[in-house]
């Protein structure tokens, strides 16, 4: 196999063929379509006293022959794959390394196992669809195509089978072939961001650009998610200020975050003047629940914070073991629902399930991870800005909702798939970038008349 680098316009690409490709982009359809469609296909009420932890066989048979296309892959380009494992996230790693350890001390050691195996899974397949194998541009396009995708069915579900495609109970809210609302309105929302970057390059006619965006936009209102709204807003703002180099100087992100502390300072100052006392929870978060509709105690979730801090204090160091927390009734949860009357399956906190599950260890490695990726996305911005932008889009974005959805490390659902996707990719555009750099070194130390 031809692993030789060729430059061409600043960008490194292997030889590869058009098959390869066609595996790729199989790859994140896949994966994408599968952490989004109800698991197992199945649009019916799922039975909240059902057994967690063994999960369907059909939805085993989908990420399984996912995990298998990938490894295959990853072995056709065994020496880029081997090459990208040496420069992954070393944190990334780690944190799967210890998942697998916690089945020492997990009450449920086979759901762990099977828990750790999916992010091995989705870990591999991030290095199969890396560049060079997948083009820099793969990940985003193809994760537009499918989301475009899954709406025009929605549209089609909702207009045709309503029974199936609207949620009369939320106010005839749209989710069409999705399992819910939000997560029809999460991605209509991605997907605005999504245009207004592709409109903004020279890809595809701006006309097609704008039809995407309002159709986006469309569904988005349809499906009536506060949440949505306000990511698709956010994550607008975000991507047009990062692309451009409104902050190029050395120090002036740095004053940027001084000057958002010093007004945070100010104003936490002046209401303790008055008050004498510091904002409560409810006084700095009502401004904000009133403009979405939401109340201060975010829908119920803090409620089941409180219980989970309570099941955090019986294994602060080492945790419970990976995903071995909430499995249904006679699980490890059975106190909090016995508290709540109803059967929760995350504490709607992704930072306080890793807590929960890994322990104060696994919170710290959780944060090197992130730490390390923005150090690598830092690396990005300075070689390809216009890349760099979305996934710091998307990054900010995911951190801000793992606020009160538990997603990131979560097995195969979308968020954690596109995190691990993007660390993959983009520890891999560094080091190709490096390997260019290495080339021309070398051309410019060589004699001149040598080959």
């Amino acid at each position: 196999m031809n692993t030789a680098i060729e430059s061409h316009s600043g960008s490194a690409a292997l030889p590869h063929s058009r098959f390869d490709q066609m595996m790729v982009r199989l790859l994140i359809v896949l994966s994408m379509s599968f952490s989004l469609l109800p698991p197992g296909f199945n649009w019916g009420n799922t039975d909240p006293q059902g057994n967690y932890a063994e999960g369907s066989l059909l939805f085993q048979m989908e990420f399984g022959s996912v995990f298998l296309i990938g490894a295959w892959l990853a072995w056709r380009n065994r020496q880029w794959s081997l090459r990208h494992v040496r420069n992954l996230n070393p944190f990334l790693i780690l944190i799967i390394l210890y998942c697998l350890c916690s089945i020492l001390w997990s009450p449920y050691p086979v759901v762990t196992l099977k828990r750790s195996v999916q992010l091995i899974g989705l870990t591999l397949v991030g290095i199969a669809i890396a560049p060079p194998i997948g083009g820099k541009q793969q990940l985003i396009r193809t994760m537009l195509g499918v989301m475009m995708t899954l709406m025009a069915f929605s549209f089609v579900v909702a207009l045709l089978l309503p029974g199936i495609g609207v949620d009369y109970e939320l106010g005839g809210a749209w989710r069409g072939v999705l399992s819910q609302k939000n997560t029809l309105g999460a991605i209509s929302g991605l997907c605005v961001v999504l245009w207004i970057k592709e409109s903004l390059g020279t890809s595809l006619p701006r006309s097609i650009c704008y039809v995407g965006m309002l159709f986006s936009t469309f569904m988005l209102v349809m499906a009536k998610s506060s949440t949505a709204i306000l990511v698709a807003t956010l994550g607008s703002a975000l991507y047009l200020l990062i692309r451009r180099r409104y902050l190029s100087g050395q120090f002036d992100g740095r004053r940027l975050v001084l000057a958002l502390a010093v007004i945070i300072l100010i104003g936490l100052q002046l209401f303790y003047i008055f008050h004498s006392r510091l904002p409560d929870w409810d006084e700095l978060f009502a401004p904000f629940g009133a403009i979405f509709n939401k109340s201060t105690d975010l829908t119920g979730r803090t409620d089941i914070w409180r219980l989970v801090l309570l099941e955090i204090q019986r294994h602060p160091t080492f945790g419970i073991g990976y995903g071995a927390f909430w499995l249904g009734e006679g699980s490890p949860s059975q106190n909090i629902i016995n508290v709540l009357h109803w059967t929760p399956l995350q504490a709607h906190n992704g930072y306080l399930d890793i807590l929960n599950e890994l322990g104060l260890t696994g919170l710290v490695i959780m944060v090197c991870v992130f730490a390390f990726h923005v150090r690598n996305l830092i690396k990005l911005t300075r070689i390809d800005r216009e890349e760099a932008a979305i996934h710091w889009a998307m990054l900010i974005l995911i951190l801000i909702s793992n606020l009160s959805e538990s997603e990131v490390f979560r097995g195969v659902l979308f968020q954690n798939i596109f995190f691990i996707y993007s660390s993959t990719a983009i520890s891999a555009r560094l080091t190709i970038d490096y390997m260019e750099h290495a080339q021309r070194n070398d051309r410019r130390q060589r004699p001149r008349g040598l080959p």
